[in-house]
């Protein structure tokens, strides 16, 4: 597919959003890397990886489990997309490409909306149910860690506005990527910290990213505590080791760097990046064959698996789930779809997870996705 390439330049990339009310679209803002890509209208699925070729962007978005049973994720995810039009900043250059017809792109004011909003849902008992399965679970020697995750229910007085809630996201969280996806009438948006994989040429990259210390509140912490605590040293140790072992059956080339801290508004991350070099498995290849890690499952990762399917009360959807880009070329991010949230008219559905093991409190576990959920919260 031939697109055509002509110079833009947007104060804001959501007034390229905006000029596609109602239509399939996809928003993109490396804040590590400074690229922005935006997606809108649907040109067609993504059959293969050889098809993907013929097109200069793809996104990918995929879903945490293969089946999806909830309604208000039906539809959403599983699939490689070409749009009809994209706005592109990356290398110092901003421009607008298109396939067919070009499109008058209008400037607008981007909205800064103060939401009336409630929570209108009470989990902590289906909280402490999940807690207890993923605690009978470790302590029977089945699994060493398990991620489990909550869904609160937000309700507002109106629809939530989303270029409002992505402007605030972009603007709260340097060092993360800002993502959304819209489809009939539902937008799936975060800010997530955490990279699965990155593929450029042969370099294939991923973070560790586990063990959580927040900033503020009783359960405080400084970094230097984090770099040394054993509890969170062991989780973050799994996920490393189990990212390090999956690479390992593709090529032997493979790079750890040192474990440091990954800071972010509210909380702290031990990370530990991970390269490896392959020329044999495609970007998303890659992100299927390492989702999820450690950090969004757990291990062994079939058996935590099954305990978050047999036990959380929710849908995860695209939550957690691989999103990203590829070019035509093949190189590409994919994040893991965290710190985020499913909007649905004056409906929002907010996610958040954390690593269970065996040294875990309910209470502080809770305390801490509710820290995480300061993302989309802050965003309102």
């Amino acid at each position: 597919m031939k697109y055509t390439r002509e110079p833009l330049q947007l104060h804001n990339p959501l007034e390229f959003w905006m000029n596609f009310p109602g239509a399939e679209r996809v928003f993109w803002v490396d804040r590590q890397s400074d690229r922005v890509v935006v997606g809108a209208e649907r040109l067609t699925t993504v059959r293969d990886e050889e098809d993907r070729q013929n097109y200069e962007y793809v996104f990918y978005g995929d879903t945490f489990f293969e089946t999806v049973r909830d309604e208000k994720w039906q539809g959403l995810g599983d699939e490689m997309v070409a749009f009809r039009h994209y706005y592109i900043v990356e290398n110092g250059e901003s421009f607008y490409l298109h396939a067919e017809e070009a499109k008058t792109i209008e400037r607008f004011d981007i909205p800064d909306v103060r939401h009336d909003y409630h929570e209108s849902s009470d989990d902590f008992e289906d909280w402490q149910q999940l807690f207890g399965a993923i605690q009978r679970d470790i302590k029977s020697g089945h699994v060493k860690k398990v991620v489990g995750s909550r869904e609160a229910e937000f309700t507002c007085d109106t629809e939530f506005n989303v270029p409002s809630m992505l402007n605030k996201l972009v603007d709260n969280n340097p060092g993360c990527f800002i993502f959304a996806y819209e489809k009939d009438g539902r937008t799936f948006l975060g800010a997530s910290p955490e990279i699965l994989v990155r593929h450029r040429g042969k370099e294939i990259l991923s973070y560790a990213l586990a063990g959580t210390a927040p900033k503020e509140g009783e359960d405080r912490r400084t970094a230097d505590e984090l770099l040394h605590d054993p509890k969170n040293l062991f989780e973050h140790g799994i996920v490393t080791d189990a990212i390090v072992d999956n690479m390992k059956e593709i090529t032997s080339k493979i790079t750890v760097g040192e474990t440091g801290i990954m800071e972010l508004k509210h909380l702290y991350h031990l990370r530990t990046t991970i390269t490896a070099e392959d020329d044999t498995l495609s970007l998303v290849e890659w992100g299927k064959r390492l989702h999820p890690t450690p950090a969004m499952g757990g291990e062994p990762r079939e058996r935590a698996l099954q305990i978050l399917k047999d036990h959380e009360r929710h849908e995860r959807g695209m939550y957690a789930a691989p999103f990203g880009f590829m070019k035509d070329m093949g190189d590409g991010i994919l994040v893991v779809g965290i710190r985020s949230a499913l909007v649905i008219g004056p409906k929002l559905y907010a996610y958040a997870g954390c690593g269970i093991v065996e040294q875990s409190n309910v209470n502080e576990e809770y305390r801490e996705t509710r820290n995480k959920m300061k993302t989309i919260v802050e965003a309102l």
